[in-house]
């Protein structure tokens, strides 16, 4: 109807917009001020919807209709907006949270979405708002937090220059990380993005307190604190102050935000209670775990300093025998020289690095010997008195010697004498220590050694064996289960065998590594008993280097007694000059005298705790002679029963158990035993050898021992 009265849409648009919404039909003046003239119905007229209908439109040929001959109008649903992003329509769901985090929330009602809901197609759903500000932020915590952690890594390396410390300091942030996490799960708080900010501020502040330990701990060390206990001990004290004071004010400071109930809440308790927890528990890192680290990582870096030669000759004999020895089947063990027993115990004399520490101490302490002879401090000087307009008494040159300690050379000679004996003592007991290891490393080669001959020797006879018994299986002379149990053992023989070879490699590399050699050597095939006699079984105990070490120690406090009493002697001075008087020159003056300790705490401190060493030393050398008679008795007994349990395998069960072994293979294959009696036989015969090998090893295992007493 609308183009039939030659009406357009806009005109309806016009009138029904002017007359209730209102319209501007003009402009009013007043002076310079403008105002728009709006037209539209009164208020009676645009209540409902009936004025809608009612209201009259102009037609082009001047009369007018009502609006409801022109169109429907009546009540319908609809949006009140449409809104659009990125061309497509959409409708927004406004959720308010309280009491709950969004990403549960929103990953709740994904899950009945998902179960619940068809979309069409075309319709899709994004989740927006709080929680796409959270994956955006998780995002970039993703990428800020190791840089962050880097850069902490980075500046502790810088400050400390030691990688084992900055890992050390470090290991406050898993602590710190434990602690903000429980703390957060005992308040019952989800993680959110203050929470993860809260921990990157729980980093900074962890590591700090870990480096003003380990720095105070480095400075200690620097100042000459040598004892590792005594230096964590003082450290610890020194730096508790500070590190408590940054952890309680940083708790304090953010207490309140975590207890806060006020607007922005929700941001602040999360990070407050990550940094007071994480706080906490990497404050007890440092005051109580760090210390504990520290002292292993110093320990191990002192064995470092101290064993530094060894990695050489470690690594030399290890580069050797690995491209050397890495299995039988590669090499030929004979390819290398053999060593004896005697000479093994000389080329670890001569190479060993603990002897030769022990031969520069001898000579440290003889080239101290001079320190007896103290003269004290040389003095130059020149000096007047009354001195005026020539007249007076000027000294042009003189000479003094002050604290001249005449009295003590004869102490302190005596003592660095018995430093010297103690010190040749320590030498004594570790060249027969040496001696000792020397030889057991020996014996476990040759036992090695041993083991794997027979088990090559076994192997063969279960290889021979192997190819009787496939030809009975083909003739149907045994049944598939003997055969099948014959090969098995077959197979447990060549597994032994390679056990046996890497034993022996093993064994050959820790004797190799006792000689320090660059010389890779094996061990001969048999052995030469007359090496193994024990001179005698009398133990002279005053002769043992154990007791001479703790009588020399003994020694050694008595004279350093002395030189405490030597302390208390009074000490000479003495000075000489030429001189001038009144201007005439020719004269001499000299003065001496003597410097008598009246104040003699830090003397007598000395003195008692001397007193106190000796006494120590008399107990442990009166021990000491307890312990080596009764180790004597207990090595000589199970000397003489590995002895007689030794001769009696050597002399009459290995003969009968290598007869077994060898007849057994041709018993079977002639028929004159099944396969039961054979491996029987051979399974006694093993037995047997490798019981002899066991008393052999024990017997020259207690051979060694008792010459440790005796030679």
């Amino acid at each position: 109807k609308i183009a039939q009265y030659g009406v357009s849409i806009s005109q309806l648009n016009n009138a029904v917009q002017m007359a209730f919404a209102g319209k501007s039909a003009g402009v009013i003046f007043e002076g310079e001020k403008r105002f728009d003239m709006v037209v539209r119905l009164t208020e009676a007229n645009r209540r409902d919807i009936d004025d809608v209908r009612n209201l009259f439109i102009n037609l082009p040929n001047g009369s007018q209709i009502p609006l409801r001959e022109l169109a429907t109008i009546e009540y319908r649903p609809g949006p009140m907006q449409i809104s659009r992003d990125n061309t497509n329509r959409r409708t927004y769901v406004g959720v308010n949270v309280r009491g709950r985090d969004v990403e549960s929330l929103v990953n709740e009602i994904k899950q009945k979405l998902d179960a619940q809901l068809e979309l069409p197609s075309g319709y899709f759903i994004r989740y927006g708002g709080a929680f796409e500000n959270l994956e955006r932020a998780s995002k970039k915590l993703q990428t800020v937090v190791p840089i962050a952690l880097l850069l902490i890594f980075i500046l502790i390396y810088f400050a400390l220059k030691s990688l084992p410390q900055t890992f050390m300091i470090y290991l406050a942030i898993p602590m710190a990380t434990i602690g903000g996490v429980f703390a957060l799960w005992l308040r019952d708080m989800p993680f959110s993005i203050s929470a993860g900010v809260g921990f990157i501020v729980l980093f900074g502040v962890a590591v700090l307190n870990g480096l003003v330990m380990i720095s105070g701990l480095n400075e200690l060390k620097e100042e000459g604190v040598t004892n590792l206990k005594d230096r964590i001990t003082e450290g610890t004290k020194r730096r508790i102050r500070p590190i408590m004071l940054t952890a309680f004010t940083d708790i304090l400071g953010f207490l309140p935000m975590a207890i806060s109930a006020s607007a922005g809440a929700e941001v602040q308790r999360p990070l407050a209670t990550v940094v007071i927890g994480g706080l906490i528990t990497s404050t007890l890192l440092t005051l109580f775990i760090l210390p504990i680290f520290y002292q292993w990582v110093e320990k191990r870096s002192a064995k470092f300093t101290v064993k530094k030669k060894w990695v050489t000759a470690t690594a030399v004999v290890c580069l050797l025998f690995t491209s050397g020895m890495m299995g039988a089947q590669e090499v030929q063990q004979d390819s290398l020289p053999s060593i004896t027993l005697e000479q093994a115990v000389a080329i670890s004399k001569e190479n060993y690095p603990l002897l030769k520490t022990n031969r520069l101490e001898i000579d440290k302490q003889a080239a101290l010997k001079a320190n007896a002879y103290d003269f004290g401090n040389t003095q130059v000087f020149t000096g007047g008195e009354e001195i005026n307009d020539g007249q007076g008494i000027y000294t042009t040159v003189g000479v003094g010697q002050q604290n001249i300690d005449l009295f003590g050379i004869g102490a302190k000679k005596r003592l660095q004498k018995q430093r010297v004996q103690l010190a040749e003592a320590a030498y004594g007991l570790s060249e027969l220590q040496v001696e000792r290891e020397v030889k057991k490393a020996w014996s476990e080669s040759f036992q090695a050694k041993q083991r794997l001959i027979l088990y090559k020797e076994l192997d063969s006879i279960y290889q021979r064996f192997s190819t009787a018994i496939e030809l009975n299986l083909e003739v149907q002379a045994i049944s598939r289960l003997e055969f099948a149990s014959a090969k098995n053992q077959a197979l447990q023989i060549r597994n032994k065998l390679r056990q046996a070879e890497s034993d022996f490699a093993i064994a050959l590399q820790r004797l190799n590594l006792w000689l320090v050699s660059e010389t890779v050597y094996t061990v001969p095939n048999e052995l030469n008993e007359s090496g193994l006699t024990v001179l005698g079984t009398d133990f002279q105990l005053e002769e043992h280097p154990e007791l001479m070490l703790s009588q020399k120690r003994l020694s050694e406090t008595e004279a350093n007694l002395n030189a405490a009493r030597a302390d208390l002697l009074p000490k000479l001075n003495l000075q000489g000059g030429l001189q001038k008087v009144n201007g005439d020159s020719g004269f001499y003056t000299y003065q001496a005298g003597v410097s008598v300790p009246l104040f003699s705490g830090p003397e007598r401190g000395r003195k008692k705790a001397a007193k106190i060493e000796r006494e120590i030393a008399e107990t442990n050398t009166a021990f000491k002679e307890k312990q080596l008679r009764s180790e004597y008795a207990q090595a000589l007994r199970t000397y003489q029963k590995w002895r007689s349990s030794w001769q009696f395998y050597r002399n009459e069960a290995i003969p009968l158990a290598e007869e077994q072994r060898k007849g057994a293979l041709f018993a079977y294959t002639e028929g004159a035993v099944d396969y039961a009696a054979f491996t029987q036989i051979i399974r006694d015969a093993i037995n047997t050898e490798m019981d002899a090998l066991e008393a052999l090893d024990n017997y020259l295992k207690s051979v060694f021992e008792l010459q440790y007493y005796t030679l």
